[in-house]
């Protein structure tokens, strides 16, 4: 009956207010937005792999600006070199090959110059320790001991990088990282293990996070916790080679603050402060970067705690510090020959 019939409701009646077809426009929209936001990221996801790509791949030097204290962090370049109105070409003896194109994204290669002096440039890679041990073994054959290491590399393998350094602590031969050199990522670790250290001028030193690198043949690549552990290892046996070679390993904290796509490029300051550049050769009482157990607070001040005479320590009792062979009145100035 009429009476009994009930009245819309309040959503019927917008719905059959709306025009015919309004509703089928409006999920069509709807749709075609959503598409369009997901080509969007697709697009952003591909344009920063290419942009990724190009960084990683790319062989010819890219200009960059010189890092300033406080303003260190720059793009890192593992196949390549950066340049600037304020960088040369690096002096590197017994390398007469072009540094530009492909030099550096090619494996290392070491160049024997004579009087004991030799070169080493390119990326450190698979078996590059090998390829070391078998150069230096070789100038020893033929009487002509490597005696200096010149350092010109993007980094690479890190496993390799801290197999040179023991070697060429166990050689005794000093490294130096030239005039507007690079030695950057993992070839610092190489450097850490000259006995004597020397950085030229502007060149640049820098520390990023280790990480991990799908390698055809290796298994485990895949696994995530695996990964990270493999990680955590290298970074705990990177920082044991710091304490070995007398380099401060607090610096290396720089290094797990910068993302492997960037390159922290230490100041003269702190190459000096951490001990990377070392003019001198240790003393044989020399047991590494001072230890918090080496301090003791003494009313608001920190000061060093009671030490035996610098010539021998006392029985039973490590040096707590550095015995140079020569007087620190001796020494060059901190900022003589040294650079970021």
């Amino acid at each position: 009956m009429i009476g009994d019939e009930t009245s819309p409701g309040r959503l019927d009646r917008m719905l059959r207010a709306l025009p015919e077809g309004a509703i089928l426009r409006g999920v069509f929209i709807s749709l075609l937005v959503m598409s369009l936001a997901i080509v969007y990221l697709d697009w952003l996801e591909f344009a920063e792999s290419e942009a990724e790509t190009a960084r990683t791949e790319r062989t010819e030097p890219l200009p960059l600006r010189r890092p300033e204290p406080g303003d260190q962090v720059r793009p890192y370049l593992p196949k390549t070199q950066p340049v600037g109105p304020d960088r040369g070409a690096p002096t590197l003896p017994g390398y007469d090959g072009p540094l530009d194109g492909d030099a550096m994204g090619e494996v290392m290669a070491f160049r024997d110059a004579g009087g004991g002096v030799a070169s080493a440039v390119g990326r450190i890679g698979i078996g590059t320790a090998t390829d070391l041990r078998e150069f230096l073994a070789g100038r020893e054959e033929a009487g002509s001991p490597i005696e200096t290491l010149f350092l010109h590399s993007p980094g690479g393998s890190v496993d390799d990088a801290l197999a040179m350094a023991s070697d060429l602590r166990t050689s005794g031969i000093s490294t130096v990282v030239p005039d507007d050199g690079y030695c950057a990522s993992a070839c610092p670790l190489v450097f850490a293990g000259g006995l004597t250290r020397r950085a030229g001028d502007a060149s640049w030193i820098g520390l990023h996070q280790v990480y991990a690198v799908d390698m055809p043949g290796l298994e485990g690549g895949d696994d995530v916790d695996r990964s990270i552990s493999d990680i955590q290892q290298t970074i705990a046996r990177a920082q044991e080679l710091l304490v070995e070679m007398g380099v401060d390993p607090a610096i290396w904290i720089k290094a797990l603050q910068t993302p492997p796509a960037e390159l922290y490029v230490l100041t003269e300051d702190e190459l000096v402060a951490s001990r990377f550049v070392r003019p001198f050769p240790d003393g044989p009482q020399f047991i590494g970067p001072r230890r918090p157990s080496d301090f003791r607070i003494e009313g608001p001040a920190l000061s060093d705690a009671d030490e035996p005479p610098t010539g021998t320590p006392s029985a039973g009792t490590p040096a707590a510090g550095p015995v140079p062979q020569q007087p620190l009145a001796d020494e060059p100035s901190a900022g003589a020959g040294n650079a970021a």
